[in-house]
């Protein structure tokens, strides 16, 4: 199966291989890769997050039992924590859910080539994308307390966000077919006269996703509360939600065109969302 995310700038092929997971009969009390290398690669210079403070890197590979990356601390914090099973580490950052550590954590990357011991379970890219790979987070966790002596302490934190719920007349979206391909993701586009508009494409998504592409979107918090489940296909025309392009706009708002293409509604709410501290790191050496 081949999953497609595309984002305003950004594009990203997830490949889902068919085939059996091999599960572990006993899982240790710490999971730990059975050999990781991390080598320092110099400041961030650009990457998949398109320049968002912390997440800079190549995009990870998941391949059986290699984990390989090259990225930030922070974006691996990210990652070994779950943030990216909702929120993605560009909404982490820029919303301040994991704070604290030396500047050198969101600056500066590391390549990291580790394998997963024989009888762990084995995940999929987009497994781990979404959250759903808690054995490879948890090796994740071993690996960044074991080189880069990181601890964290978790704190809750009431954000800004919205609720997602449905609208006056029910819902409109459409049910997929069995043969759809799933594919996610927002692009903004020019017409002819000049007027600038965001797209939003879900295909095979169910509502957590639709959720996500709308974090993506307002850089805050959404709670999916529609109640809905299956997976369903949606196309939503916008403006954009920055205000300076929104201006050159003559689509409606994101809160208009969800309410009218897609019958649901985004409510102001206040989100109680886990964070992190970070109260120690240090700069690993070189295999």
């Amino acid at each position: 199966m081949r999953v497609v995310l595309s984002f305003i700038g950004l594009t990203m092929a997830l490949i889902t291989a068919p085939g059996s997971r091999a599960q572990s009969q006993q899982t240790p009390a710490r999971l730990t890769f059975e050999v990781a290398s991390v080598k320092p690669m110099g400041p961030v210079a650009g990457g998949f997050s398109g320049g968002m403070n912390g997440c800079d890197g190549s995009f990870p590979k998941v391949e059986g039992n290699r984990f390989v990356v090259t990225t930030t601390p922070f974006a691996l914090i990210t990652w070994a924590y779950g943030y990216n099973k909702v929120w993605g580490c560009a909404f982490t950052s820029s919303g301040d859910l994991i704070t604290g550590g030396p500047p050198w954590v969101r600056s500066e990357r590391f390549e990291i080539q580790a394998l997963v011991p024989e009888g762990a379970t084995t995940y999929t890219l987009d497994e781990f994308m979404k959250g759903d790979a808690p054995e490879l987070e948890k090796m994740l966790q071993s690996l960044l307390a074991d080189r880069f002596k990181l601890v964290v302490r978790h704190v809750t934190k009431e954000v800004p966000g919205y609720a997602l719920v449905p609208g006056k007349g029910g819902p409109k979206l459409k049910t997929s077919a069995a043969d759809d391909q799933p594919q996610m993701g927002v692009r903004r586009q020019t017409d002819a006269s000049g007027q600038i508009a965001n797209k939003m494409v879900g295909r095979k998504m169910e509502m957590r996703d639709l959720a996500f592409l709308l974090v993506m979107t307002t850089h805050r918090p959404v709670i999916d509360r529609t109640g809905l489940t299956g997976q369903f296909n949606f196309d939503l025309d916008f403006a954009p939600f920055d205000s300076n392009a929104a201006a050159d706009s003559s689509a409606p708002s994101l809160f208009t065109a969800i309410q009218e293409q897609l019958g649901l509604r985004l409510d102001t709410t206040k989100a109680p969302l886990d964070g992190l501290v970070i109260e120690r790191a240090e700069r690993p050496s070189e295999n």
